[in-house]
């Protein structure tokens, strides 16, 4: 009874392992790996497939956004025209004001020059009716006679001329 390694009843369940061995080997790939194989694959496949949509989503976020900072910097630059604009239409507004209100102040100055001139011409045509009428009683006291028509309109413009004299010297001396 050898005790190597060839030993004959050793060497036939050497083969029977090995043949078991073989049919295991045989019955897994055949029927155990496919199914993990595929199991994998199918794994594989989601695990891309999952890594493709966030991509995906990912570029549509940034689009997204993209797209809303756009919007944002339209808005801004709306706002801004919006504010120009209405900071320019107010200055045309107080320079339209300014304009009627300077308008308004030149009508209220050029109706009281003109009455003013009203008030001065009638003021000096009562003065010449008085003066004229003074003139007339004392040149014919002084006189003592009646003065004819002519000679009073002589001495009427000497006074007249005389009292205008005076008037405008006082005002352009005030």
């Amino acid at each position: 009874m050898g005790s190597g390694i060839l030993d004959i009843a050793n060497t036939s369940l050497i083969f029977w392992e090995i043949v078991t061995i073989a049919i295991l080997l045989f019955l897994l790939w055949r029927y155990v790996y496919p199914p993990i194989r595929d199991q994998i694959r199918q794994r594989q496949q989601s695990i891309e497939q999952a890594i493709d949509e966030a991509e995906k989503t990912r570029t549509e976020a940034r689009e997204l956004l993209e797209e809303y900072r756009q919007q944002i910097n339209e808005a801004r630059e709306e706002a801004r025209q919006i504010r120009d604009e209405a900071k320019k239409e107010g200055e045309q507004q107080r320079e339209r004001a300014k304009k009627e209100a300077r308008e308004e102040s030149d009508r209220i100055v050029q109706r009281a020059r003109e009455e003013i001139q009203r008030e001065r011409d009638s003021t000096l045509r009562e003065v010449r009716q008085e003066v004229a009428g003074m003139v007339i009683q004392a040149s014919e006291q002084i006189l003592g006679r009646s003065i004819d028509h002519d000679e009073h309109e002589r001495l009427i413009s000497e006074a007249l001329d005389e009292l205008e004299t005076e008037v405008a010297g006082a005002g352009d001396g005030r």
